[in-house]
């Protein structure tokens, strides 16, 4: 299937992510976020095919990194599914205008991120 990167700054969160994604076929690139930098510099190093990321992390904020890889000439393109805690309406359109793909509310069930990573990957291929 395909490589994910999974960017969260709960270990918990991410465990689950991939342990979802990792039923689904997928392999997984787990990112502690750090720093934004830190998170690209796996990003340019694995090349997924998809990032999977939470929006509110302290020490890499999901508005910037979103921003930053639009700007990368080797990772605009990747697919990124956002997943977020908060229902705000405004923050989502603001990010979709920043080319984000996918969006996803937590708590999330198991299938339903499955299901999004596909059609993100189906719409990307």
């Amino acid at each position: 299937m395909a490589l994910i990167g999974v960017v969260d700054d709960s270990r918990l969160a991410r465990t689950f992510a991939a342990t979802c994604l990792r039923k689904g076929g997928h392999e997984i690139l787990d990112i502690e976020p750090v720093s934004t930098f830190e998170v690209l510099k796996a990003l340019r190093e694995q090349s997924p095919q998809l990032l999977v990321m939470d929006f509110l992390m302290p020490n890499c904020p999901g508005a910037s990194l979103v921003r930053v890889l639009r700007e990368d000439p080797d990772l605009k393109d990747m697919p990124i599914l956002v997943l977020t805690a908060h229902h705000d309406d405004e923050i989502q359109a603001r990010l979709e205008r920043m080319g984000l793909l996918g969006f996803l509310h937590k708590p999330f069930e198991p299938q339903s991120i499955l299901d999004s990573v596909e059609q993100l990957l189906a719409a990307s291929a």
